[in-house]
């Protein structure tokens, strides 16, 4: 668990942006989750911002670390290519938890949903998981920093937008699509937490089945990806 150690380490020995990592949340989504504002629309402005915190907090530092140069050395060294993308989306997703932990707790308290916090808190792993599977394949596929943060942004908001966050989902493709989004669950347990609706399991076996088989796909394909990000690049 090489990786996981080196990222946790890095986490905590720069406790000022672990900090401002925590806090930074807090200071934008409080007054959301204190305001009067329509539950689904609470719902949709933390589902945006916890993919985004996932989706760029994984996807730039890998395109930094491969045009640097320090993941080729890692890569050239022998660590396997699969064991390095899962050790790092799980020390990514849980060092993203940890941070957000604190403002998801102020969400479910100000809308009474404590008790449904056990569901927000594993929807929100699931959710943060994918979003850090993303970083490193959307890095194999760009070439610099700006073009990580615009492919992260928009394939982020496709995905929110499949799931529902925006719009609810029709009958007919929307709603198979929605069915199958890696993000469903997160906007089905943010709603449950304050108070939108019940919480709907249904929807969660195919959505946690594609988490999976994209986990799986990756792992195992390492090629695809892996050349992409083994040389140092310009910009």
């Amino acid at each position: 668990m090489t990786i996981w150690r080196l990222a946790w380490r890095s986490a905590l020995r720069r406790r000022r942006l672990f900090a401002w990592n925590i806090a930074v949340p807090l200071l934008l989504l409080t007054p959301v989750a204190l305001s009067e504002a329509a539950a689904p629309h609470r719902v949709a402005v933390f589902g945006v911002f916890l993919v985004f915190f996932g989706a760029f907090g994984s996807a730039i530092p890998c395109v930094r670390d491969a045009r640097d140069g320090w993941l080729e050395e890692v890569l050239r060294a022998g660590y396997p290519a699969p064991r390095w993308l899962v050790e790092r989306t799980l020390a990514g997703t849980a060092i993203d938890t940890a941070q957000l932990l604190p403002v998801l707790v102020v969400l479910l308290w100000s809308a009474g949903g404590l008790g449904e916090g056990p569901v927000v808190l594993l929807a929100t792993i699931a959710a943060l998981w994918f979003a850090n599977l993303l970083g490193p394949l959307v890095a194999a596929a760009v070439r610099s920093l700006a073009e990580a943060a615009l492919a992260s942004a928009a394939l982020s908001l496709l995905l929110l937008h499949l799931a529902g966050f925006f719009r609810a989902p029709l009958p007919g493709w929307s709603d198979i699509a929605a069915a199958w989004n890696p993000y469903t669950p997160l906007r089905a347990a943010l709603g449950a937490g304050v108070g939108a609706a019940p919480v709907e399991l249904s929807a969660w076996p195919r959505s946690l089945l594609l988490v999976l088989l994209v986990t799986l796909g990756a792992a195992a394909f390492p090629t695809i990806w892996g050349r992409r990000l083994r040389w140092p690049r310009a910009g």
